[in-house]
């Protein structure tokens, strides 16, 4: 029988411009690991990039702890409205279950 533990999911959509800023301090702030895609959307700010090219629209998703969850989410409300408001960028989160076998995520749960 799976044994599960609570996690926390946070989800980053972003311009695809911050890629690289985003992915090192999600890493810096404790995310053992994340995935991504491009997605399309409407917002109040338009991507920076060119679509074609692969420059729109990316979406993280990090399931990680509680703590660093919080962090990730403070880090992002803070861009938001300093250094990157001129940027597509926004995250929201939620609680998910995870197997507790899953070390990378329930190591530090």
């Amino acid at each position: 029988m799976i044994t599960t533990k609570v996690a926390r999911r946070i989800t980053i959509v972003h311009d695809a411009a911050l890629k690289d800023l985003i992915f090192d301090q999600i890493e810096v702030l404790g995310a053992a690991c994340y995935h991504y895609l491009e997605v399309e959307g409407k917002g109040r700010h338009a991507v920076t990039g060119d679509p074609y090219n692969g420059e729109g629209l990316l979406r993280v998703e990090i399931v990680t702890t509680q703590a660093i969850g919080a962090k990730i989410l403070d880090w992002i409300h803070a861009a938001q409205f300093a250094q990157l408001n001129q940027y597509a960028l926004f995250a929201f989160a939620d609680n998910v279950e995870v197997d507790e076998r899953d070390q990378a995520i329930t190591q530090t749960i």
